[in-house]
């Protein structure tokens, strides 16, 4: 058996393979929640996890590749209508309606292909992210080791699963200018499922310093057949000690408004989050248009390795007085959430488009 040809075509790819570079990011929550306050509390276990895998190549000094997916298991680990959250809200057009309850995120969340020819980058995405808002809560540096969504999810981050994308961009260093079209969907049920349909929403970013600490976006979009308007601004800072943004999002005539920071050193974890939200009127079965709340947090790493981390933790949700709350959530309404977290230690990818 000659074995030259063999050997120089098994060269060849693995040559080739080389030329590839490839990154895993997720995490996975082992959580309970523990409530207090409400006349019939809920005391439950689940887990909230999410994997995201890509791989980039060069193809020259200014172009690239770029294929990345983005999953969840969570529609097999959180019930058909959700995780207990006090006074949380997923409106219809979002996936619910859910009262009080966090819904699972999509199984498939991402499968795309980018190319990008510096300093322009097409995006395409049968499921995929458009150029809309912040980066999604479970992987945005100053949130993704909390273990609960933000009570602003209806309103801030329910946009960024889309089907059909289609987005370009021009990117420099002092700023970065997106479009895009899509179809607005929205899973229901278990989240398993892929709603599609023709495009019908756009949307388009404008992100300054995108590649520096300190950077800041401003995004509008036009969402579904019903051309509900959406705009989205914010500041971000992410260090390698301190991640810290500030959201604020206007959906119609409703409003949301957040500050959240993570803090990193040695094995220990400080997380806090103050959020008041717009809600319609009488979800709560009572006159009341906005809550406030504050979610505080703590991991201990148990185990740090270079490329993971698996840690121990709490977060504790309190919700402002209001008169109105009461008769159904009790004098103060707490949840505890206490949970065994293991990530991946954040690996560094390209953004979307």
């Amino acid at each position: 058996m000659r074995r030259g040809p063999l050997l120089i075509a098994l060269f060849a790819i693995s040559a080739h393979a080389q030329q590839w570079s490839h990154y895993v990011d997720g995490a996975l929550f082992a959580t309970s929640v523990n409530q207090t306050g409400p006349k019939n509390p809920e005391n439950k276990f689940f887990s909230t996890n999410w994997l995201l895998a890509g791989a980039e190549r060069d193809l020259g000094n200014r172009s690239s590749v770029m294929v990345r997916g983005r999953f969840s298991l969570e529609p097999l680990t959180i019930l058909r209508d959700g995780y207990p959250q006090l006074l949380q809200y997923v409106s219809p057009e979002s996936g619910g309606p859910l009262i009080d309850h966090q819904r699972a995120h999509d199984l498939i969340e991402e499968v795309a292909l980018g190319v990008e020819w510096r300093p322009l980058q097409l995006y395409l995405a049968p499921v995929g992210e458009p150029p809309l808002g912040l980066e999604p809560y479970a992987q945005r540096a100053s949130s993704l080791d909390f273990a609960e969504a933000p009570f602003a999810y209806d309103l801030q981050e329910s946009f960024h699963a889309a089907t059909r994308v289609v987005a370009a961009a021009v990117t420099t260093n002092p700023v970065d200018i997106e479009g895009g079209v899509f179809h607005n969907s929205v899973s229901t049920g278990r989240h398993t499922n892929i709603e599609d349909g023709n495009i019908d929403s756009w949307s388009a970013r404008l992100t300054i310093a995108p590649r520096s600490r300190f950077s800041a976006q401003i995004s509008t979009a036009r969402l579904g057949h019903a051309k509900r308007e959406v705009t989205s601004a914010s500041v971000s800072y992410n260090g390698a000690v301190l991640a810290a943004s500030a959201i604020a999002t206007r959906r119609d005539h409703l409003s949301a408004y957040g500050i959240e920071s993570t803090m990193r050193g040695g094995r220990n974890t400080v997380m806090a989050r103050l959020e008041s939200v717009d809600r319609p009127a009488a979800v709560f079965n009572f006159n009341l248009h906005r809550t406030t709340h504050f979610t505080l947090g703590y991991i201990f790493d148990i185990l740090r390795k270079p490329a993971y981390r698996l840690g121990l933790g709490a977060n504790v949700d309190y919700h402002t007085g209001n008169p109105e709350l009461q008769p159904v959530y009790g004098h103060k309404p707490q949840s505890v959430f206490t949970f065994l977290r293991m990530r991946t230690d954040r690996a560094i990818r390209p953004a979307s488009p």
